[in-house]
């Protein structure tokens, strides 16, 4: 008789089938919070505009028109779409750019400070953003920047160099020092080892961090209402915002432009989804 058959072993067994049993069902009711304002709002930007507001509501739409999604179109939403995408992207790479430098300095160069600087960075990220609003703006405003993508994208990197600085730093330290120090013995400068050698291998913390940027600068709606006045230089955030109204709620366009906001970094996430685990794992023992 084997062990996993004996009558010791089947309780053990029937109690392992329990729990994962249980934390199947407590996962399908945490996915199921999580996912029903998202499939609502799916549901009701396929509704008839007269369809919206009956009770009992549809769950379903009974007649599924893309017609909130064409206006949208109609009425320029394509815009603030192409100005969120140029400001995600400058964000991102200009977060990456100096927070990789920085991260492989503090990681790696030995200067005098080098705790004070990491406790000055971990400070830096606790500060509340909306406390920043009034400083920056007076700073974009001095320097003709407050009305502009470009004055976001600098807004954006700054908030979120640190954040970027933290993980890559993380993760800089469990890669092998051999590798760097064989490329520093064959004539590599130390920016060359970084380029060539380091971020070659830090794919995952790279994306890790890209994608905590992006999803701040996609989704961002303080920052951006504040700074923007332009129609023309306005985000997705603050297009969406408009279909709310004085007088009431046009929940169609509404409800259509928020799906539209949420699947590109939906998709953004399941693509990079791998190496975003383990980017944010791998920086947490050291090789």
């Amino acid at each position: 008789m084997t062990i996993a058959s004996s009558p010791v072993a089947r309780p053990w067994r029937r109690r392992a089938r329990s729990r994962s049993a249980i934390n199947a069902l407590i996962n399908l009711v945490i996915a199921a919070f999580a996912l029903a304002p998202i499939l609502w709002g799916l549901s009701t930007s396929l509704k008839p505009t007269q369809d919206i507001l009956v009770y009992p509501p549809q769950i379903v739409p009974e007649r599924p028109t893309l017609e909130h999604y064409a206006m949208l179109f109609q009425t320029g939403i394509q815009t603030p779409i192409i100005n969120s995408v140029i400001v995600s992207v400058g964000a991102v790479l200009l977060s990456l750019g100096i927070g990789a430098i920085a991260a492989y300095a503090i990681a790696r160069l030995p200067f005098r400070g080098k705790t004070v600087l990491i406790f000055f960075i971990v400070a830096l990220m606790s500060i509340p953003l909306p406390s920043l609003i009034v400083p920056t703006f007076t700073f974009l405003a001095n320097v003709h920047l407050s009305n502009s993508l470009t004055g976001l994208i600098l807004l954006y990197s700054a908030y979120q160099i640190p954040f970027v600085v933290w993980i890559l730093y993380s993760y800089f330290l469990s890669l092998p020092i051999e590798l760097e120090n064989a490329a520093l013995i064959d004539g590599y400068s130390r920016f060359q080892t970084l380029r060539k050698v380091v971020l070659p291998l830090s794919g995952p913390g790279l994306v890790a961090s890209g994608l905590f940027v992006v999803t701040f600068a996609w989704n961002d709606f303080v920052v951006a209402v504040a700074m923007i006045s332009s129609g023309e230089s306005k985000t997705l955030p603050v297009a969406i915002y408009g279909y709310l109204g004085f007088y009431g709620r046009d929940w169609g366009p509404l409800t259509a432009a928020a799906i539209i906001s949420i699947l590109p970094v939906i998709a953004v996430f399941v693509f990079f989804q791998r190496y975003f685990l383990t980017g944010m794992t791998s920086g947490g023992t050291k090789s």
